[in-house]
């Protein structure tokens, strides 16, 4: 990794990307963690006539917060 001790702006690209990596990372583990509860609720509620797996309730919690987030701050 010589190269980038001698050019420092690619050494600040490579640091921000591995940050960008790492937050991409951490937020689609929480995502992960949080559709359990979803999927439990959904599969108690709904288990004899349609069972889901943990992937589609993360994605039922995406799709909700897409439809019911929070709308951004007007000025």
């Amino acid at each position: 990794m010589a190269i980038l001790s001698n050019i420092p702006m690619l050494k600040k690209l490579v640091d921000i990307g591995y940050a960008m990596l790492i937050v991409i990372i951490l937020s689609a583990l929480v995502g992960l963690i949080l559709a359990f509860p979803v999927m439990w609720l959904w599969n108690f509620v709904f288990g004899n006539l349609y069972s889901i797996n943990v992937f589609q309730a993360w994605a039922l919690n995406v799709l909700a917060g897409i439809l019911f987030g929070k709308p951004g701050e007007k000025k």
